[in-house]
């Protein structure tokens, strides 16, 4: 016969299941909604310029001056090699590694959390701005907050096991290895619960009672760091040796302060007001209590690598660690404990309500508060291609970021406005020349005002020769949907745009000879002229602006 309780426990269950199955699909629509359209921005052309003048083995053995994953990069240049190379297939594996978070993390802590701890969790891990812009952008960070989970629960199970767990030794391994291959300073957190483990044996060593058991531990432990410490020598070494110059200049040149350091926490936990941030924290607490009841050694290696990873991080003043988004990303492996632990503290909190689905309404209620006060609402309006662009990622409060306290648009076109006339979405501009860096791209303004598609397109050679353009126009692998060439437009591959807009100055942030841009402007008078001679007269002229109509094709 099933007890009461027995009986009780799968309609009890019930709200926990149906909270996180609406976490996984909201967390998955989040990260996936409007991707196929999303310019690539800012960092994500390192890897791009890199592999278009670098083979597999130049690729491997370096770090690059402008920082590219290594693995990454690789894999992109595999693309390119088979003329494959485009925007989605860059962002595919980052899509892949956010999504496979939220299910793999409740998953692999499935004995150790309770269903409310472990779908309370998936929410937050749904709803987090930076674990979204994370799966959303061609950078390592998603992959580095999977492996962070990866490693420190598989550390934790082979501990657990004694260290005879081959098995979870070698998911550590593996974890470790690629994340510290992707971004090194990744390392500094996925390395420690290794250390914690080596000094609980050590420790252990001292007393009569547990030293033989200690020292085989030990054993084990200095067995385990030695391999991995053999893959990264192959992975690293070589990097090392030929960037080492490049990048001790980007150490000690920028430093952590108290406020950065306040932002940082802000954007970790996606909300921009400190009385909500005072509150996370204490759920942080709580929560991190009510684990080390149970699980001491994930806790305090945990809690410990962010305390230990921080400071490595604030001693080495790498290059732009002051930008409070710089240093949220390289705790990306941390990032889902930090979490965690505000899970843990938000289920105890609500333990005294009885009602199963009263507390997962009220779970629900702090997701949605959570989502509502933080910077998700700004980002998720149709069309927005640009929400990698530093307006939306450079700090989650507008009365901190630059790219608002600081902007200026400057003459609208009359064109733009007319646009707005029209159905969002109707209509499609291929813009050039375009520099697809925050500073220099003013389209996420424009498109709120003109509600329409855009793609750029690479001005040489019919406007010069120049460094105005992403990359160069003789890339033979790069399949890229959202960037086009002008000399192929002018031949009529019109890219399923119905306007070429060519631009007459260049735009920047802070606006005009505050900020100049970086490289001298095309002549532009003499560019219009070489694609009016091809395309006919402009339908539209302006001293920011000529455009052109262009036909419909099926591209």
């Amino acid at each position: 016969m099933r007890s009461d309780a027995q009986r009780q426990a799968p309609r009890a269950g019930w709200p926990w299941w149906l909270l996180a199955a609406v976490a996984l699909l909201a967390g998955s629509f989040l990260r996936g909604w409007q991707l196929r359209s999303q310019m690539l921005m800012d960092d994500e052309w390192h890897a791009v310029r890199k592999l278009i003048g670098a083979d597999m083995e130049n690729i491997a053995d370096h770090f690059g001056v402008a920082d590219y994953s290594i693995p990454l990069t690789l894999y992109y240049r595999w693309l390119y090699d088979h003329a494959a190379l485009s925007e989605w297939a860059m962002h595919l594996p980052l899509l892949t590694c956010g999504i496979a978070l939220l299910v793999l993390a409740p998953w692999l802590l499935r004995t150790t959390l309770s269903l409310p701890e472990r779908a309370s969790w998936l929410g937050l891990l749904a709803a987090s701005p930076l674990l979204i812009y994370f799966s959303r952008t061609a950078r390592p960070y998603a992959l580095l907050a999977l492996c962070g989970v990866i490693a420190f629960v598989a550390l934790q199970r082979w501990y657990r096991a004694g260290g005879r767990s081959l098995g979870w030794a070698a998911t550590y391994l593996i974890a470790t290895c690629v994340a510290g291959w992707a971004h090194l300073l990744s390392l500094v957190f996925t390395l420690w619960p290794l250390a914690c483990a080596g000094l609980l044996a050590a420790t252990g060593c001292l007393r009569a009672p547990q030293r033989s058991q200690s020292r085989a531990l030990l054993g084990r432990v200095l067995a385990l760091g030695a391999s991995i410490g053999g893959v990264l020598l192959v992975l690293l070494l070589p990097p090392l040796l030929n960037d080492w110059a490049a990048l001790a200049g980007k150490a000690a040149t920028d430093r952590v302060t108290w406020h950065s350091l306040y932002r940082t926490v802000l954007m970790d936990y996606g909300i921009v007001d400190a009385s909500l941030l005072v509150v996370m924290l204490a759920l942080t607490v709580a929560g991190a209590g009510c684990l080390w009841r149970r699980e001491r050694f994930l806790t305090g290696s945990v809690a410990s690598a962010c305390v230990v990873g921080l400071a490595v991080i604030a001693l080495a003043q790498p290059a732009w660690i002051q930008h409070p988004a710089v240093l949220a990303r390289y705790c990306a492996p941390v990032l889902p404990f930090l979490l965690l632990f505000a899970a843990c503290g938000l289920v105890a909190a609500l333990a005294r309500v009885r009602a199963p689905a009263l507390t997962a309404l009220g779970v629900a209620a702090v997701l949605a508060l959570l989502v509502v006060r933080g910077p998700l609402p700004s980002w998720y309006y149709d069309p927005n291609q640009f929400m990698g662009h530093a307006l939306f990622q450079f700090d989650y409060d507008a009365r901190d970021n630059p790219y608002v306290t600081q902007f200026e648009l400057g003459p609208v076109s009359a064109f733009y406005r007319e646009l707005a006339q029209r159905p969002a979405r109707s209509v499609t501009l291929i813009e050039t020349p375009a520099h697809m860096h925050s500073n220099y791209v003013p389209d996420p303004w424009l498109q709120q005002i003109h509600h329409q598609n855009v793609k750029y397109a690479l001005a040489s050679p019919v406007c010069g020769e120049g460094d105005w353009d992403e990359y160069p126009y003789t890339a033979t692998g790069a399949h890229f949907t959202r960037v086009a060439r002008l000399g192929d437009i002018v031949d009529g591959a019109n890219w399923g745009a119905d306007y070429l807009v060519m631009r007459m100055r260049p735009w920047t942030l802070p606006y005009g000879d505050k900020f100049p841009f970086p490289v001298p402007w095309p002549d532009m008078t003499a560019c219009v002229a070489a694609v009016q001679a091809r395309l006919g007269a402009a339908v539209f002229r302006d001293e920011q602006i000529t455009v052109f109509a262009l036909k419909r094709d099926a591209r």
